[in-house]
């Protein structure tokens, strides 16, 4: 039998999951980021955290997302300053950080990385075969969202049992 934190987990990251699916379309025709469909995804994932928080009796996982999203704005808006960075992928951090700070403090640092490596690893292929040149505009949304969702389907997996 699963556990209602289990389902209130697998729910938050199935809607994760959908909101993070549905941007990386939209970023990589567009290399845009929504701010309604980040505002959504972003609302969504707090209500069904607060229903984590209650199903686990364990408010602290509020707390930790809350810390993890700021977290990763402040470093993405960082790389925004400094150049490369989309305002929209600042914007999808604040999702990002979100939800893997419903794990842990570590999968916001894989989850993150995780996107930086997979974002690196097309753009050196590009370069590579010629399809891409050193000013070309990568989206790096799906790669968020990517890099997330390995992250979050790894953590909550072996906790799903039939």
């Amino acid at each position: 039998m699963i556990d209602l934190d289990v389902l209130a987990h697998a729910a938050l990251w199935c809607w994760f999951g959908g909101w993070a699916l549905a941007l990386a379309v939209v970023d990589i025709r567009e290399h845009r980021l929504p701010n309604r469909m980040v505002a959504v995804a972003f609302l969504g994932c707090v209500v069904l955290t607060g229903v984590l928080a209650i199903a686990s009796a364990d408010g602290r996982v509020l707390l930790r997302a809350l810390g993890a999203s700021a977290v990763a704005v402040l470093a993405f808006a960082v790389a925004h300053i400094l150049g490369g960075m989309g305002m929209g992928d600042v914007k999808f951090a604040a999702v990002t950080g979100w939800v893997l700070g419903t794990i842990g403090w570590s999968a916001v640092w894989w989850g993150h990385l995780l996107g930086f490596v997979a974002a690196g690893g097309v753009v050196v292929v590009g370069l590579v075969i010629s399809r891409m040149h050193r000013r070309t505009a990568v989206p790096f949304g799906p790669f968020m969202g990517l890099g997330s969702l390995i992250v979050g389907v790894t953590a909550i997996a072996p906790t799903l049992t039939v």
